[in-house]
């Protein structure tokens, strides 16, 4: 099958930024090999504006869009009439468009083309709009817990239709064996005494910036006999990816602000052919932040390179509580992630190595490639109807995490004290009557707010 596949964000041929890019590779490489004809449109930047080979694979860098988050579209008008020039292009050549992260806007011009495309976030204005507004004849994302946010979301909207949304996890190439490790030339050699924390995350504070350095500096106060060091990678300044990264001053400023100095180490990005050897310099890996997570490729290529990580449990980090070598705690709590860093350097290699085989069974690289050719290339069944159910029955919703008497919630950030509506939630399937009989005014209270918050929202089905 001839497959053009759309990203509004650039590609490179000897970089990725960002773990949606290293999908959209994958992918593509993949497809490829299976025998499908992919070709490659993307966003053009002052780095590439001629077509060139990536793995064998033809990139077209003809999308006149700025190619940064967010407002990827803020550009003139020819540029954006020129685009879809190009995507008319690109579908009339194809028998099925697959638009990667999904921010095409200009869908006049894929006319009577079948689209497939993706969701990797709901958080950026472009899934936003994509996922609420435009049409497509099968979605994919890559966990059930974003499957379940944009279907609640379109229940609860009012939409009366909606497109198949099918999960395909994301997939990783686990090695063997742990490769040497290696850290950038312009850091330091490793020292006996050092004990190295990993953020190999994009660079901006949603990501955990803070919440790294002040465990960092906790983890120091618990063991002062070590020298802890925390690197975080930059962007490069000509790089202009994404407007909400934040500038290396920003974090040096916070690493002021946390006496953290000798502590934060920043660094070039590491590109994907040495973040392999990166992983296995490390002790341990810290995903601590509140941005809300599709997926979360980190930790899951953290402990397939023989390093434990810390996630606090926001989005779809937690999908991996039942994967070895990864420990969860409650965002923002500093102390129980510095205590989970100083246990987790004792966490025996049979842990790890158990952790590393539910990865290679549950995210492989292969089965991520299937999965995408299955919901790229068969053929497509329509749109599916939606209803609220007719009982007054609640549901949490899914962007929530009960968290023993408290309700976190990932897009606020915050958990709430609700004693008796989280017991009430723990023993029935997390669903609970809008109207209880008896008389419990503490808990109606708590119902209550709970729907004004978004806590708790009414069920649905979809067909």
């Amino acid at each position: 099958m001839r497959i053009a596949a759309i990203s509004v964000a650039p590609l490179f041929p000897n970089s990725i930024f960002g773990g949606s890019q290293k999908i959209l590779k994958d992918v593509a490489v993949g497809l490829n090999r299976i025998g499908h004809d992919v070709q490659l449109w993307c966003t053009r930047t002052r780095k590439h504006t001629r077509q060139f080979e990536m793995n064998g694979i033809t990139v077209h860098p003809d999308l006149r869009l700025r190619g940064t988050f967010p407002a990827t579209h803020q550009v003139s008008p020819i540029d954006l009439a020129t685009t879809a020039k190009v995507l008319s292009g690109a579908g009339s050549w194809a028998q099925r468009i697959y638009l990667h992260a999904d921010a095409i806007y200009m869908r006049h011009a894929l006319e009577n083309c079948e689209i497939v495309r993706s969701i990797h976030d709901f958080t950026y204005e472009e899934a936003l709009i994509s996922a609420l507004t435009l049409p497509a004849d099968l979605t994919i994302v890559p966990s059930d817990y974003l499957k379940r946010c944009i279907e609640a979301t379109v229940a609860i909207s009012g939409r009366k239709m909606v497109e198949p949304i099918v999960a395909v996890p994301n997939g990783i190439q686990v090695p063997e064996t742990i490769p040497p490790p290696w850290l950038p030339p312009e850091l330091r050699s490793r020292e006996d005494s050092d004990l190295i924390l990993l953020f190999p995350h994009r660079p901006i504070l949603s990501k955990g910036v803070s919440e790294a350095i002040q465990t960092a500096v906790a983890v120091q106060q618990l063991i002062p006999t070590r020298k802890v060091r925390l690197l975080m990678p930059a962007y490069p300044s000509d790089a202009a990816l994404d407007n909400m990264a934040d500038t290396v001053s920003q974090i040096q400023e916070l690493s002021r602000d946390f006496h953290a100095q000798e502590i934060v180490e920043l660094h070039r990005w590491i590109g994907p052919e040495e973040i392999s050897s990166y992983y296995a310099a490390g002790d341990v890996t810290l995903c601590l932040g509140s941005f809300v997570e599709s997926f979360g490729l980190t930790p899951i290529e953290s402990v397939a390179h023989g390093t434990p990580a810390i996630c606090a449990r926001v989005g779809a980090f937690r999908n991996f509580t039942d994967i070895d070598g990864i420990a969860h705690v409650a965002y923002g709590d500093i102390p129980s992630a510095a205590e989970c860093v100083v246990q987790a350097l004792d966490l025996p290699e049979t842990s790890l190595t158990a952790g590393k085989r539910k990865i290679a069974a549950q995210y492989s690289l292969e089965s991520m490639i299937a999965g995408y050719e299955s919901a790229i290339t068969k053929p497509l069944i329509g749109q599916r109807s939606v209803m609220l159910e007719r009982d007054d029955y609640l549901c949490l919703a899914p962007w929530c995490d009960l968290q023993e008497q408290f309700i976190f919630s990932d897009y606020s950030g915050e958990a709430g004290f609700y004693p008796e509506l989280t017991g009430l939630l723990s023993t029935d399937n997390e669903r609970v009557r809008s109207k209880l009989p008896g008389n419990n005014p503490r808990l109606e209270l708590e119902i209550q707010a709970a729907q004004e918050f978004g806590l708790l929202i009414p069920s649905y089905h979809i067909e």
